[in-house]
């Protein structure tokens, strides 16, 4: 890790039992004391460095630390770790029945026969490792260098090939009879939502053709609406109407099924718009100025599709009108 810290292409260097985005899964049974009830927590073996790399922020209490002895905890069935400290997030301290801040100093039960006391020194905000369909999970973490066996490295952006050649050069120097395995994380990332984009891409396809087709379709009917209503309009200029009064009569004609028409979409875009959020863990809510907007939308782009008919009508002469066929 030292050596990994050392180069001014590294910004960071941390190990940990597991990585953000892996569907892994650790729990660990332990006990409340006073409360009969045995809890599973996930856990989660990091060294001190890995709550800075990932930019974890601490709620309460204090981060762990290699020079204290008892913050160091081994997870394995033979060790003792009586005494010893470790880091729970804000879902753990609500699922141990604590209250945020107020678990900082609390002790749980663990180990064989829970003999061993771990002492909660810092409560962690919650981190969403699995993605936004899945809630943050209770989780404590562990300062377990012995079992945190895949390294983070956090890469100056100015040059990243500089520094991958880096850690692939120190790991065949350390290594060099074992392949390295390594990957970015924006690309595990990009994994849990590659479905959700490409639908997202299709939808927006399946849009743009819709509003395409709709569009050429109200061109025609406009153009076939003025000229049906030459003689009308030419009338209404005779008698005093003014070109903007011409404009908007057209236009509130065509506004108006449009307007119903998204009266008739809205239920049915709330109702599989609503089932779509379902599942995602954290959702916004479907605010009715969504549909709103997207009414709004509508309208302006049969607007502007109907207006240039609109007013070459209204502009005419009425006496060219009035003599039509």
């Amino acid at each position: 890790m030292t050596q990994l810290r050392a180069h001014p292409g590294i910004i960071a260097a941390a190990s940990s039992g597991d990585t953000p985005f892996s569907q892994s899964l650790r729990i660990e049974s332990v006990q409340v004391p006073g409360q009969p009830a045995t809890l599973t927590p996930e856990l989660f073996q990091i060294t001190p460095e890995f709550i800075d790399l990932y930019g974890m922020k601490l709620a309460a209490g204090r981060m762990l630390s290699d020079k204290r002895g008892e913050d160091i905890v081994i997870n394995s069935p033979d060790a003792h770790n009586d005494g010893h400290n470790i880091l729970i997030n804000e879902a753990a301290a609500r699922y141990l029945g604590f209250t945020g801040p107020g678990a900082v100093g609390k002790t749980i039960r663990q180990g064989e026969d829970f003999k061993n006391g771990l002492h909660i020194v810092g409560v962690l905000r919650d981190a969403g490792f699995k993605g936004a369909r899945k809630r943050v999970q209770p989780t404590m973490y562990f300062n377990d260098r012995k079992y945190s066996n895949v390294v983070s490295v956090r890469l100056a952006g100015r040059d990243v090939p500089r520094g991958i050649a880096f850690v692939d050069s120190l790991w065949h120097r350390m290594m060099p009879s074992v392949a390295i395995s390594r990957s970015f994380l924006d690309d595990s990332f990009e994994d849990l939502y590659r479905a959700d984009v490409k639908q997202g891409e299709l939808f927006a396809t399946f849009v743009a053709i819709a509003i395409a087709i709709s569009a050429l379709g109200l061109f025609g009917l406009a153009a076939f609406t003025a000229e049906r209503r030459t003689k009308e309009i030419g009338i209404r200029k005779a008698f005093g109407a003014r070109t903007r009064n011409v404009v908007f009569l057209l236009l509130w004609q065509f506004s108006l099924p449009v307007l119903i028409a998204n009266l008739i979409a809205w239920p049915i875009a709330w109702y599989y718009l609503h089932g779509w959020l379902q599942g995602f863990a954290y959702r916004i809510p479907l605010n009715p100025l969504y549909f709103a907007g997207a009414g709004l939308a509508a309208l302006v782009i049969a607007w502007i599709t109907i207006f240039s008919h609109a007013l070459r009508v209204a502009r005419a002469n009425p006496i060219h009108a009035l003599r039509y066929e």
